[in-house]
């Protein structure tokens, strides 16, 4: 496996090149922002520290959806036996476009099921902040449905707090699949006020403001995570589990089969989408 070890004077990075997975961020004191990847046991990209998601994000009822009538299977997954999870991108080897002491460059061309496309993905430290950018090109002859986004596992310990606007959310129902919409907040899904997240939780937000924080109060230190995307999956399996994922994405999950397809691009050949992502390491108030 490629990894590339790049840094600054206020953060240090690992990029492997399977899946464009970060096995690392770490502050300038050496500690963990996102979960550290431990590449001495057996791995694989969804033990990363974060990933791309493209040609879409999270999961498609019935792994199928359907485009002016007709019906679009999507391809099976090496990871999930019922969905083309997260996509592929994340599970295949990328090529180094540019390099530096600080910043890398990769790139994937994919054809799998109804998509073929050419993905860049962009990593890059600047001060204290990591700023990271997925485009994406269709290269297909007939248009297809595409969605991005960026999976990273936030560091948490028993005192993280987090904290967001967003304008409601969608109820997690079976197979992980949203599906009655909210905009009354239910208090553990509630974080317009410093919370810690508790117990399962696996639920996209719509409306999001476009900034999330994370406040590590032993550490007196806060991460501010801000993007584009107006939708955020928020994720944990449980308290003790080490991690948070706050995950900014271009569409709702399974946006394929809500009315009118929020959030995803409808790309002809040579038509190009693009996400950013910015995680900034600041003093806790």
């Amino acid at each position: 496996m490629t990894v590339y070890t790049l840094g600054n004077p206020h953060l240090r990075m690992r990029v492997s090149a399977q899946g464009a997975c970060l096995l690392g961020l770490e502050d300038d004191k050496g500690r963990p922002l996102l979960r550290d990847t431990d590449l001495a046991q057996p791995w694989h990209p969804g033990q990363s520290a974060l990933f791309p998601m493209v040609p879409l994000a999270n999961r498609v009822a019935g792994n199928r959806f359907e485009l002016w009538g007709e019906a679009c299977a999507l391809p099976a997954s090496e990871l999930d036996p019922d969905f083309f999870l997260h996509g592929d991108g994340w599970l295949q080897r990328w090529q180094p476009l540019a390099l530096t002491d600080s910043s890398v460059t990769l790139q994937l061309n994919s054809q799998n099921g109804p998509f073929h496309y050419l993905a860049e993905i962009d990593y890059r430290l600047h001060v204290a902040s990591l700023v990271a950018r997925i485009s994406l090109t269709h290269l297909g002859e007939s248009p297809c449905l595409y969605g991005a986004g960026f999976h990273p596992f936030f560091w948490r310990d028993e005192q993280t707090r987090i904290r967001f606007l967003a304008s409601g959310v969608w109820q997690e129902g079976a197979d992980h699949l949203p599906i009655d919409w909210s905009s009354r907040l239910a208090p553990h899904l509630d974080f317009r006020q410093w919370q810690r997240p508790q117990g399962w939780l696996n639920h996209c937000y719509g409306g999001w403001r476009g900034q999330a924080e994370l406040d590590h109060p032993a550490r007196q230190q806060r991460l501010l995570v801000s993007s584009e995307c107006a939708f955020l999956m928020l994720y944990q399996p449980d308290e003790g589990s080490g991690f948070v994922c706050l995950e900014p994405q271009s569409h709702a999950a399974n946006a394929h089969h809500l009315a009118g397809h929020p959030g995803l691009r409808l790309l002809a050949r040579g038509d190009r989408m693009s996400i950013g992502m910015t995680l900034t390491v600041a003093s806790g108030g």
